[in-house]
């Protein structure tokens, strides 16, 4: 009996030996879709996205508008007449104005949820390190949409203990 333990211990020891990389994995849309602060970042970012449209559509949008009114009626006169002449150069000066405007838009856009991916990964991977040095973990891998993984188990799956260490005691 006691050489039947001794067998079983060492290949239970052996079994340890070669057990490989303990890995962990963080689900990056689970947190991005669960995570109170993920979420209050990207509300804040769509408001930022909105602030932009209303700007485009009061500086933009309804001024040619306007202008487009104002051609209606115009439209049967020769293109030499001055007033359709001025009201189509006018028109031309908004809507090239409004092309710079939205181009300037955009990468403003750009850089706030540039800075938002950056902050969220920053987080991510502060709180990644914790757990991997709180489970003694070799390897956290993210798993998001287009990735290199392509199946996680519930074993390594970490995410949840991420969204904690993320998201700031309420």
């Amino acid at each position: 009996m006691a050489g039947l333990l001794r067998l079983v211990f060492v290949f239970l020891l052996a079994g340890c030996a070669t057990s490989g990389p303990r890995v962990g994995v963080i689900q990056v849309q689970t947190v991005m879709e669960e995570s109170p602060w993920a979420l209050a970042q990207m509300e804040s970012l769509r408001k930022e996205i909105n602030a932009r449209q209303a700007t485009l559509e009061e500086k933009c949008v309804e001024p040619l508008k306007k202008l487009e009114a104002r051609l209606q009626p115009l439209a049967d006169r020769p293109d030499a007449d001055p007033e359709k002449s001025a009201a189509v150069l006018e028109k031309r000066q908004v809507y090239d104005g409004c092309v710079v405007l939205r181009s300037q838009m955009q990468d403003e856009i750009s850089r706030v949820r540039d800075r938002f991916v950056a902050d969220l990964m920053g987080r991510i991977n502060t709180a990644a390190r914790e757990v991997a040095r709180r489970r003694k973990l070799d390897l956290v891998l993210l798993n998001q949409q287009p990735g290199p993984v392509a199946f996680s188990g519930p074993r390594v799956d970490v995410t949840s203990e991420v969204k904690k260490l993320m998201d700031p005691e309420p």
